[in-house]
Order: structure tokens, then C-alpha cells, then sequence
């Protein structure tokens, strides 16, 4: 299926990741060392309302028949791996990796550069949270200079331009949902970054440009699978929606690729079926949902879990915020609980904003969390020409 999806844009090389002195499996939440970053920026699109007919930004979920096909397909590479010998207790072997936890420091906050579904207000937020070591990276369709001038100067009113950088990549449109399509970050035991690809269903797949980008590993699976439904400690405690054509995916992939401990797997509620609409972790052990369900089910795991309200609409949620140290942008939609979810966050040690998300979840079917990826903090050496691509 992979062969389907085509890969130009901006390679990279040279972010070479350097570890502290404790090690990523102590449960001690692990470090990496922090060096200036210094990414040459590479082109972007406009950050305008992406109109184009043919280049329509997609709703976060899925038609019927793309979620049959999805389904199809994983049930098939399941089917292939009951049969294997490593169905017969070979397939775990010991953890190479650990999860890169996202309320873990971050050294890099990845969007797209478009702003459909009125993410205006809730974009420009979340770049002016950024700690002031971060880096903003903007990616977009487009590599010419007039496009990368419009992207900094739209975002350098909330982030000085020195800390932006644009870089192409193909299909860009498509990775709106950045927290699906943009590989899964994760920690192997060197230090060094990890970058995890699954296959994407909008087809938008950079996973090989980005994992140059940051001078990593890269682990490949072939199972349909997006990272709005991955959430996980930096420990290894992992959890998901066990739904659709994620049902089908082996635990071994989890423990393997991702450096899962466990992998909790939570029933479908509502929603589109990713976990972040209901479950995110605020440290290692304290997690906020808006299900009483799911509260119970992770108590039972020794977890304390605190409860946000529930908004009224379908796919409106408080749980898919963004944090970035002690910061987090939390959804908001006009609704009397709006100040009570924020009143949730701040008691739990963090600043909370609103970020206004009532198109984005109700006409986008996401919010906050799923457009944007965070990436811990790595030393950049050089960004450099991506086939195709070019560095202005």
C-alpha cells in the first residue's frame, strides 16, 4: 500500500541527538541535552485558508469506504501475523525505545502552514506559548521565497523570526492533522531520536524526510494507524481507542517500534476514535478525561485521573489540549464549561488559555492536539536540500 503514497520534498541531515547523563529507561523523565537549534529555514506555502479545490484540506475522519479499506487492509497483515512464528510468544522482544511523553519539554512545535477550519486564533496561540528555547516549524506545499516571507511574517508577531522555520514538504494540505501524519517521536537507548512511521489514510507521508530532519531512526510498520490515537508516559504506560482498523494491530508493534510498556486499549465512545479526544496525560502518573468509563478503567491501573466537563457538541473535547511545559492551550467553544475545563488545568499546576475551536471540532472533527506534533529538544546542524526541495 505504502507505494501509493508519493514522498518529494525537503530532506534533511545532520540533527544528531545528544543524551544526559541518566538513562531514557529510568522512569525518571529522561533529558535530552539542549543546544541551540539552528535549522535554516527551507520554503512554505501562505498560512491562509487553503481554498483550492483540488488541494481541500481534509475533515479529520474518515468516509465509509476509506475506513473500509483501512480496515481491509490491516485485518489482512494481522491475519499474516497469526499465522508467523512470532505469533507463538516470540514476538516481544526487550524494549529498544521509550516514548517521547508530550508533556515532556519540547524543542520543537510542528504545524502545517494552512488555517482552515477558522484555526487562525488557535495557531498563532499556541506558537506564542512556545518556550523560549523552542523552535516553530511551519511546513507547507510550497518552496518560494514569496510564500516563506508570508509564513514569517505572519508568525514572527507572536515568535521572533530567528526561531521559525519553513520548510516544503509534499502533500502538505493533507497533513493538517499534523499529530496523524507527522511520525510518532520516541527515545531508544543511546538517547538519540526515533521517529516511528505508520501508514497515514490521507495519505500525506513525510516520515522519511522528517526522521533527516532530526538525525533519526526511523522504525516502519505497515498497519494503518494515526497518532491521535497513541498517548503515552514517558515511563512506557501507552493507551489508545481500540477501534476500527486499530483493532488489528499487534501489541508487539507497540512494544517493538514504539517502546510501549503496556498498551491499554480503551472501547469506542464517540468521536472519530482517537484517544486524545478523551484521555491525555498531564505527568507519568496523573491523567484528565471527560469519560467516566475510561476514569474507572485507568484508576484500576493506578493511575489518578481527574475529570473535565464534556461539551455538548460531537466532536468537541477539553482533553485535546497541547501542553508545553507549564502551559497548556485547551479547546474552547463559546460554551458555559469553557472556564470550568480551564479551571481543571489550572489546578493541576498548569497555565491555561483558550484557543477558540468550535469550527475546527465541529465542522474539522479535531482540535488543539491533532493539529500539531511536538519534539523534544535535539541539537540542530544542519537542514539541507530535500529532493525536489530547495533552501531559501
Amino acid at each position: 500500500m505504502k507505494n501509493i503514497f508519493h514522498l518529494l520534498a525537503v530532506a534533511i541531515l545532520g540533527l544528531s541527538c545528544a543524551a544526559s547523563a541518566a538513562s531514557p529507561f529510568d522512569g525518571a523523565g529522561f533529558n535530552l541535552s539542549v543546544q541551540a537549534a539552528d535549522l535554516p529555514a527551507a520554503p512554505v506555502p501562505a498560512a491562509v485558508e487553503n481554498t483550492s479545490p483540488e488541494k481541500a484540506v481534509p475533515v479529520h475522519g474518515y468516509t465509509p469506504a476509506e475506513r473500509g479499506a483501512m480496515n481491509a487492509h490491516n485485518e489482512g497483515l494481522f491475519r499474516s501475523y497469526a499465522k508467523s512464528i512470532e505469533f507463538d510468544g516470540e514476538e516481544t522482544r526487550e524494549r529498544k525505545y521509550r516514548p517521547f511523553a508530550d508533556y515532556e519539554a519540547p524543542g520543537y512545535l510542528i504545524m502545517s502552514a494552512d488555517f482552515n477550519f477558522n484555526s487562525s486564533q488557535a495557531k498563532l496561540l499556541m506558537a506564542s506559548k512556545l518556550p523560549a528555547d523552542g523552535t516553530l516549524v511551519i511546513f507547507t506545499d510550497y518552496d518560494d521565497a514569496g510564500t516563506k516571507e508570508n509564513i514569517l511574517r505572519t508568525y514572527e508577531k507572536v515568535v521572533p523570526r530567528s526561531r521559525i522555520k519553513v520548510i516544503a514538504l509534499a502533500g502538505a494540505y493533507q497533513g493538517f492533522w499534523a499529530r496523524d501524519g507527522i511520525p510518532v517521536p520516541a527515545i531508544d537507548k543511546a538517547g538519540k531520536l526515533v521517529v516511528v512511521d505508520a501508514v497515514y489514510g490521507h495519505r500525506f507521508e513525510p516520515d522519511a524526510q522528517i526522521a533527516k530532519l532530526f538525525g533519526a531512526g526511523l522504525e516502519k510498520h505497515q498497519y494503518y494507524y494515526e497518532g491521535g490515537n497513541f498517548m503515552a508516559n514517558h515511563a512506557g504506560a501507552c493507551i489508545m481507542v481500540n477501534h476500527g482498523a486499530h483493532t488489528q494491530i499487534p501489541d508487539s508493534v507497540f512494544t517493538n517500534q514504539y517502546g510501549c510498556s503496556e498498551m491499554i486499549r480503551l472501547p469506542f465512545v464517540d468521536g472519530i476514535g482517537h484517544i486524545d479526544e478523551h484521555v491525555r496525560f498531564i505527568s507519568e502518573k496523573v491523567l484528565v478525561t471527560d469519560l467516566p468509563q475510561y476514569k474507572d478503567v485507568l484508576q484500576g491501573k493506578g493511575f489518578t485521573v481527574h475529570m473535565l466537563p464534556k461539551p455538548s457538541g460531537p466532536y468537541e473535547t477539553y482533553v485535546n489540549s497541547l501542553i508545553m511545559n507549564d502551559q497548556v492551550i485547551v479547546p474552547v467553544f463559546g460554551r458555559s464549561t469553557d472556564a470550568q475545563a480551564l479551571a481543571v488545568y489550572e489546578r493541576l499546576g498548569l497555565k491555561a488559555s483558550g484557543a477558540d475551536s468550535k469550527a475546527l471540532s465541529n465542522q474539522g472533527q479535531g482540535s488543539v492536539h491533532c493539529i500539531t506534533m511536538t519534539y523534544p529538544k535535539v541539537p540542530a546542524s544542519a537542514l539541507l536540500k530535500a529532493l525536489g526541495a530547495r533552501e531559501l
